[in-house]
């Protein structure tokens, strides 16, 4: 009986701490992006996923052999231009007649729990595209150290695993 008591209070253990939040602390000199939907129609959030597809590709090309902060954000800022004319023509592409909004700079960021990391509210240097009103649901990731590129269809586990390995090379 008495090792069944403590399997399963080792078994419990061990469910409890995989089900809590950990917070990630991303370096001070990071780089994040954001892409705000109009809306939360599901045309809106479409539209969000459009264009947050075709930056990911962008920012992937411009940051490509970038491994300093300070090379990233160069490359940001010397592609701002390549990056707006990008947003507008997959807009018109995509026959999407939307106004949109480019701030790169110190932008605020709510707390964000994604695959049982969550992520601190505050105000980080980043890209954000605000599409029509910005009243929908956002996409966003850290392009600095480069976690946008973290595999979205991997384990809870695995992604927490990843997350700490790339941060590891930055901190």
């Amino acid at each position: 009986m008495k090792k069944l008591i403590i399997t399963i209070l080792v078994a419990a253990s061990i469910m409890y701490m995989c089900n809590q939040n950990e917070y990630i602390k991303v370096p001070n000199n990071s780089i994040r992006m954001r892409v705000i939907a109009n809306s939360n129609s599901e045309e809106d959030i479409n539209n969000k996923l459009i264009v947050k597809s075709m930056l990911k590709e962008t920012i992937k090309d411009i940051t490509n052999g970038k491994k300093t902060y300070k090379e990233v954000d160069n490359a940001i800022k010397n592609n701002e231009s390549i990056m707006e004319e990008n947003i507008k023509s997959t807009l018109k592409e995509n026959n999407i007649n939307e106004k949109f909004e480019i701030s790169y700079g110190e932008n605020y960021f709510p707390e964000k729990k994604y695959k049982g990391v969550t992520y601190k509210a505050g105000n980080y240097k980043s890209y954000v595209v605000t599409l029509g009103e910005g009243k929908g649901d956002n996409f966003w990731c850290v392009l600095f150290p480069p976690l946008c590129l973290v595999d979205e269809d991997v384990s809870d586990y695995d992604y927490k695993f990843l997350i700490k390995d790339i941060l590891s090379k930055y901190n």
